[in-house]
């Protein structure tokens, strides 16, 4: 499970520096455009049983479930950790959620996020009625 909020830079040549935290021995990840602007990064191992899963996907719209698999397929990349705990991110990914150099890195449980910092900082504002809610739901 990932947890924890990470800031970065991206080289010029698109790199990002992974902690070792987050690694623990993964030398391969699968990148993918996510949801509300960020990407989504997964150990190969989730992403294998993710992708089992859309296989069984069954919804009773099949435009729909062809239009879910297209979004959540199409775009993932498989990368690796290079010896200095990098990752190359793609460029066409990096343009289309706006990532130009300071990143945040979010660990939410099976996948990282990887988010602009500005855009991190925006969504979080936006985000704290939401996690206000949930707190209290849960009495925590």
């Amino acid at each position: 499970m990932f947890t924890g909020l990470y800031s970065h830079t991206i080289d010029r040549k698109n790199r990002l520096f992974l902690p070792a935290k987050i690694c623990r021995g993964k030398k391969k990840f699968i990148v993918t455009p996510g949801l509300d602007g960020c990407l989504y990064l997964y150990p190969i191992d989730i992403w294998e049983k993710l992708t089992q899963k859309l296989e069984a996907l069954s919804l009773a719209n099949k435009s729909e479930e062809r239009a879910f698999k297209r979004a959540f397929l199409s775009g993932a990349v498989e990368i690796e950790v290079d010896s200095f705990g990098r990752i190359l991110i793609p460029q066409k990914l990096k343009k289309d959620v706006a990532i130009y150099r300071r990143t945040v890195i979010a660990g939410v449980g099976n996948r990282l996020e990887i988010w602009s910092e500005e855009r991190w900082r925006r969504y979080y504002r936006k985000s704290k009625n939401i996690l206000k809610r949930i707190t209290a739901k849960l009495e925590i």
